[in-house]
């Protein structure tokens, strides 16, 4: 079964979760975190750490609803519930279990009772160090990773399978059997007894099905009587002291914690620390409790997130202390809960040194200088990110300072290519960037003017107007006389980083020809006019002479036309 799974819409880039799994679970495919099964302790850290919500807990509590009316839903409800549930007291929230449909309801601490019973009978028996079984997740953690330790592992049962067996032997296999509580790992746990667990919900699918309920429902107590599992097994004063750190220990032994050959040890960096120790012989105890979270059970995964843990701590505490009873004799039902552990080795290849080295060299690591071991990728060095690579846990877009080098090397690609000149200047006119074409138009070296003020090289007046105005401004064919170049200038004003972009584009023979092209203009219309005003002259010569020869030529007519009517007349 898929406990944990991701939701790929949420998750993107920040691998997160690859820095905080103790034990580097987590793959990334084409950006996106997966969980590693196999590799996987289940301890629910990233569940707990994922940023967007994207690490998620299987949901299966539909389950309960999907049952027959006439099947016994039997709970077993981890000690840790106190510190969860506390808008309710335990009369109360049992009542409302019995509302949600579930028919009988008991403290998971029973079972507790029943390993603290072992754990004293194991231990005045044990030739080397005794390592506490309560915890799924520090199980997983030695059964995976520590297989030296394997053999120091108790042989019992955890609480929830030591209950969950006391319960289906009292309500028989047609029973459906659930466990609810804040921890991850007991999904992987429960998966290995199917005979004895239903159904493993957490503290958070349980007040779901809480709220579902109407609120006038809630408030409606049932009577005591009719709950006959508060009379009926109640879990002694110690067994509930099991959620907290040192609560194992406690239970059984009344030992102090300044005891040099009694261990209470909690978070997975710290009990991997103490099994590093254990393996090397620098420690030699008697009995480790050994807990995943830091705190114990009350700061489990899937533990509700609505008080600090000391608050918690206190909650579990006074609980436990309201009722007090002596050890209840399991001798007969001890060898119902024995268990077996064994170590699963991890079927991941491991890279040649060659294999290593080839890897790294692809992003930019050539020699052990060159790896950072930053650890921005998730990983505590670079080394161990290489192996992941080749494992197919890791992608090399993983490394930020590889990709910020390629980013930064073709945007330096980009800008020193460029067919415009960029200058970078900061509010002082100091130059931060110059490219290799703004290098050929003023005649200087990157170097030589790299940290100095523009100002030596050109008239700057625009540029300033434009940073303090914190406007965007275009110069059209500007003129330094110092060099032999127009250009266009697009200043752009950066104000949030201080900056002021300039870009140089060379304009010089577009100027040019324009400057041809007018000048042929003007010749051309110089030409025109003078053919004009030629044409013109010569017009007005022609009808000069058009004007005086019609003149002639009407008086002439004139004078006949009297002639010939004067002979007329006669």
């Amino acid at each position: 079964m898929k406990t944990i799974y991701t939701a790929e819409v949420n998750c993107r880039d920040c691998h997160k979760c690859v820095r905080i799994c103790p034990v580097k679970a987590i793959g990334i495919v084409n950006g996106h975190a997966t969980l590693v099964a196999n590799n996987c302790i289940f301890c629910g850290r990233c569940v707990q750490e994922c940023p967007r919500g994207a690490k998620k807990v299987i949901d299966n509590s539909y389950k309960l609803l999907e049952l027959p009316k006439d099947k016994q839903r039997i709970l077993s409800l981890a000690p840790s519930f106190i510190a969860a549930f506390p808008e309710y007291s335990f009369e109360e929230l049992v009542s409302n279990l019995h509302k949600i449909g579930f028919d009988y309801v008991q403290e998971t601490a029973v079972g507790a009772e029943i390993v603290s019973y072992a754990y004293k009978a194991e231990l005045e028996q044990a030739k080397g160090p005794l390592i506490s079984s309560c915890c799924p997740v520090t199980v997983n953690l030695i059964e995976k990773y520590y297989p030296t330790l394997v053999k120091y592992i108790s042989p019992t049962r955890s609480p929830m399978l030591a209950h969950t067996a006391l319960l289906r032997e009292k309500f028989g296999q047609d029973a459906y059997i659930v466990f609810a509580g804040p921890c991850i790992g007991k999904f992987q746990e429960a998966e290995s007894y199917p005979e004895i667990v239903d159904l493993v919900i957490t503290f958070e699918h349980l007040k779901n099905l809480l709220k579902a309920l109407p609120s006038e429902l809630l408030k409606t107590k049932l009577p005591l009587d009719s709950l006959p599992e508060l009379v009926e097994a109640p879990a002694t004063a110690n067994a509930r002291f099991f959620p907290i750190r040192g609560g194992v220990i406690k239970s059984f032994m009344f030992s102090e914690e300044t005891d040099i050959d009694i261990f209470s040890v909690s978070g997975i960096e710290d009990c991997m620390e103490v099994f590093d120790n254990l393996v090397s012989g620098d420690i030699k105890p008697r009995f480790i409790e050994a807990m995943a979270c830091r705190g114990g059970c009350i700061s489990g995964p899937c533990m509700l997130k609505n008080k600090c843990q000391p608050v918690k701590r206190m909650q579990v505490i006074k609980f436990a202390t309201l009722s007090y009873s002596n050890f209840k004799d399991y001798q007969e039902f001890l060898p119902k809960i024995k268990r077996t552990f064994t170590h699963k080795p991890l079927k991941l290849k491991e890279p040649t040194e060659r294999e290593i080295r080839d890897i790294l060299r692809k992003i930019g690591k050539y020699s052990p200088a060159d790896e950072k071991n930053c650890g921005a990728c998730g990983y505590n060095t670079c080394r161990e990110k290489a192996i992941a690579t080749f494992q197919g846990l890791a992608e090399a877009d993983m490394c930020i300072p590889y990709m910020r080098s390629k980013a930064e090397s073709l945007s330096n690609l980009i800008v020193d290519t460029s067919m415009d000149g960029v200058i970078v200047v900061d509010s002082k006119l100091l130059v931060q960037d110059f490219n290799q074409r703004a290098e050929m138009f003023f005649d200087i070296a990157k170097e030589q003017i790299k940290g100095k003020s523009l100002a030596t090289l050109i008239d700057c007046t625009d540029i300033v107007e434009a940073f303090y105005g914190n406007v965007r401004k275009e110069v059209m064919a500007k003129k330094y006389k110092e060099f032999p170049f127009i250009f266009d200038l697009r200043i752009m004003p950066i104000a949030e980083h201080n900056l002021t972009i300039i870009i140089f584009k060379d304009v010089t023979e577009i100027e040019q020809q324009k400057k041809k092209l007018l000048e042929m203009k003007l010749s051309t219309i110089d030409k025109a006019t003078s053919i004009i005003n030629k044409q013109m002259q010569v017009a007005q010569e022609i009808a000069g002479l058009l004007g005086e020869t019609t003149a002639e030529t009407k008086s002439a007519l004139l004078e006949l036309i009297t002639v010939i009517n004067t002979k007329g007349d006669k």
